[in-house]
């Protein structure tokens, strides 16, 4: 099974046959991203309704009841397993192959590119061993190769690339999570998403705080006007360059102030240290008291 003429087939089936709600889809995207991821597109898998109730965010009676209408509206078939000793069987079913009364291309690439001046020559060209086939079948347009995901953006990058690129980080996005990349996506090119998540990376945000850095990155893209992967850049590089710039020594440091003295009075200063320091006055009384001492002093010679 082709997985993008699957969701192809799943979008035209959501526009023209029948009404599925968020539950619904929230349900039918989960299943058919895990088969694809795991090479199980075409056969009957195995999956926890811990992990659905996790990735999808419903409650027990939300997945019963939307599990319930997947397999009515056709889109899946499913086996109950027994709990704690094996988990139920999905298995997705095929929609692009039925035939349906609604388009399953986009009419304007479901015609032939315009032939070359070797397309009338005809001549019919081949390698040893292989069938020959004209010039024309090499130019011609398979309008399920060239229709694109309707995720895909001019960078090239899509939704699917955004979660794989979580995933390699943090694990597969949860619950929570999810709806918000969708919104983001919603909102941002695929592109500036998925740099979001590389910048992340890049300052090792662990798991925990993935979703909260990842707000105030793209918060800052969003009140600064940034929809373009350049500008997204270059507001990274200046951001860089403004944290370099505080973290060198002295870097925005208030420069310290040197004290000049005027030479007036720096020679006012010298002149009084030249100055002999005026010594105290004698007192009477001290005199006297000398006088006595001396004549002591005579008197027992």
């Amino acid at each position: 099974m082709d997985y993008f003429k699957q969701r192809r087939a799943y979008r035209n089936f959501k526009m023209y046959e029948a009404s599925v709600s968020n539950g619904q889809n929230n349900l039918y995207r989960e299943l058919l991203d895990y088969a694809n991821d795991e090479g199980k597109l075409d056969v009957q898998f195995r999956m926890k309704n811990s992990a659905l109730l996790s990735l999808t965010g419903l409650s027990e009676p939300g997945l019963d009841k939307a599990r319930n209408s997947l397999v009515q509206l056709g889109l899946i078939k499913y086996v109950r397993g027994k709990k704690n000793v094996k988990p139920p069987e999905y298995r997705i079913i095929n929609l692009y192959s039925r035939s349906a009364g609604y388009p399953t291309s986009n009419p304007t690439t479901s015609h032939k590119s315009r032939s070359t001046g070797l397309d009338e020559v005809g001549q019919q060209v081949g390698q040893g061993g292989g069938q020959p086939v004209e010039h024309k079948e090499l130019t011609s347009t398979d309008p399920d190769l060239t229709d694109t995901d309707s995720y895909d953006d001019d960078a090239g990058v899509t939704r699917e690339q955004v979660i794989n690129d979580w995933t390699n980080l943090w694990g597969f996005p949860n619950g929570v999570a999810r709806p918000e990349i969708d919104e983001w996506l919603a909102v941002l090119k695929p592109e500036l998403v998925a740099y979001a998540i590389q910048i992340a990376g890049e300052h090792d945000v662990q798991s925990r705080g993935a979703l909260k850095y990842l707000r105030a990155v793209i918060k800052g893209w969003q009140q600064r006007e940034i929809t373009t992967l350049a500008q997204a850049k270059q507001a990274t590089a200046d951001h860089d360059k403004r944290l370099a710039n505080a973290n060198k020594p002295g870097g925005y440091s208030k420069p310290h102030r040197k004290e000049i003295m005027p030479k007036w009075a720096q020679n006012d200063a010298s002149q009084a240290d030249s100055k002999p320091k005026p010594s105290n006055p004698i007192t009477d009384a001290q005199r006297k008291e000398l006088a006595e001492r001396l004549s002591k002093l005579v008197s027992k010679e």
